[in-house]
């Protein structure tokens, strides 16, 4: 508020001392500057600071920045002609008591009425131009701060999802072996700890480095390894060795859906094989697993909520696919190497 204050008086005084030095010197080139013109061009400086500030007290009192231009105009006119004829009306007296001069004919009256609502009318404009302007700046920003809580939200509530997603599986998982294999349930119960822990830890975060999401997965794999056994191989080929930064969970969906949607629905099991590269300037997650994907039956929680996360995050300049292709289910995640 006070640097809004202080730039208003800092225009006012330059703009109309400018006005007015601009009139003194048209003055002088014509010769007829001295001191009474001097005295006048400090009165005209003086009561236009005053009568444009009213102006602008005005504006706000009566909140006339908040109306519309049809309503505005005429307020704008009717005002700025008032206080035109009462500068002049004061500035005739003046004239008459202290530099005792005759009263300005009703023709010159008139034409120096009109300029002073000409100068009157264009500090209007300005004013309530940077008004409009900052208003439009204002609700931009609003916007823009709203966009952002409702896209932050979204996020979350897609991280949220995700994270007691595989969770789940993971408990079905152990809950399969505890009257089976209570050995290795008890097994699994350490490990699942260590993934919840690592899981809640990196769940709160915007974006995860990319070792901690490998190792989230790995630990994800080991758990699902002793459920599935000998049903279960898979590969992890990182070819990457830079730092990189994404959201989380994305590579943990991609294996996850495999799992679920493929090697768990083949009696013989399957092989999920993964594979981190950086190809054609875009950085690549690529999981490859046995069994077929089915568009209409495999839209879950996982994929919805990766594209969907991939679209707020980095819009065109990143995708999910995933297809059938030589009897193994290719599913890829693509983000461009600029935006991380």
């Amino acid at each position: 508020m006070l640097k809004h204050t202080l730039l208003y008086w800092f225009v006012q005084i330059i703009s109309w001392g400018i006005l007015c030095s601009i009139i003194g010197v048209s003055t002088y080139i014509q010769g007829e500057f001295n001191d009474k013109t001097a005295y006048k061009i400090v009165e005209l400086y003086i009561s236009l600071l005053i009568v444009s500030h009213f102006i602008r007290w005005v504006f706000i009192k009566k909140e006339w920045l908040n109306l519309k231009l049809t309503p505005l105009i005429p307020r704008i006119l009717s005002l700025v002609t008032a206080m035109s004829l009462i500068l002049m009306v004061i500035s005739n007296t003046s004239n008459t008591l202290f530099y005792n001069e005759e009263w300005l004919t009703l023709s010159e009256f008139l034409i120096n009425t009109l300029l002073y609502s000409i100068f009157l009318i264009m500090w209007s404009a300005v004013y309530l131009t940077y008004h409009l302007l900052q208003k439009s700046r204002l609700q931009e920003i609003n916007n823009l701060k709203l966009q952002t809580s409702q896209t932050q939200n979204e996020l979350k509530t897609l991280r949220d999802q995700l994270n007691p997603h595989f969770l789940f599986n993971s408990l079905n998982s152990i809950r399969a072996l505890i009257e089976i294999e209570p050995k290795t349930a008890k097994s699994a119960i350490t490990t699942l700890s260590s993934l919840l822990r690592n899981s809640l830890i990196l769940g709160k975060r915007a974006k995860i480095n990319l070792k901690e999401e490998l190792q989230l997965v790995e630990e994800y794999l080991r758990l699902e390894k002793i459920r599935f056994e000998e049903r279960l191989k898979y590969t992890l080929n990182n070819e990457i060795q830079q730092s990189i930064h994404l959201p989380p969970f994305l590579l943990q969906s991609l294996v996850e859906n495999a799992l679920k949607h493929g090697i768990s629905q083949r009696v013989e099991g399957g092989e999920i094989n993964i594979k981190i590269s950086i190809e054609n300037n875009k950085f690549v997650l690529n999981v490859i697993n046995d069994g077929i994907y089915n568009d209409s039956k495999e839209s879950g929680i996982g994929i919805k909520n990766s594209r969907r996360r991939l679209e707020i995050i980095y819009g065109q300049a990143a995708g999910y696919e995933i297809k059938n292709k030589n009897g193994k289910v290719h599913a890829c995640i693509w983000i461009n190497q600029n935006q991380l």
